[in-house]
């Protein structure tokens, strides 16, 4: 079964998350561009793949949020494809203000 987990902090920003993110998971993140998200952060291991986004690009226009149901959330992170839910789950959360938001699986 995959796992696919998002993440989202009130406090922190991109570049703040995703050091805490490399020390906690052991990973590198690159930084990466993108014309529809904007900058954010990513890291693969393997079949898994970890993502830091700015849930916004301009927090003045609702269609230009990526998660508007997490719109209190200004920056997010996707853990995606991995088999070890709850291993990981444990580990980001020891990020202090990093909270748990959804869990998705597929078999």
């Amino acid at each position: 079964m995959k796992y696919y987990d998002l993440y989202g902090t009130r406090g922190m920003t991109t570049h703040e998350l995703q050091e805490a993110a490399a020390a906690a998971l052991g990973v590198s993140f690159a930084p990466r561009e993108s014309s529809f998200t904007g900058d954010y952060y990513k890291a693969d291991l393997g079949d898994e793949n970890f993502a830091i986004y700015v849930n916004f690009k301009d927090p003045r226009y609702e269609d230009e949020i990526l998660r508007p149901q997490f719109a209190d959330y200004p920056v997010l992170l996707f853990v995606n494809r991995t088999e070890r839910g709850d291993e990981i789950r444990g580990m980001l959360l020891e990020i202090p203000g990093l909270e748990h938001l959804r869990r998705d699986t597929r078999g």
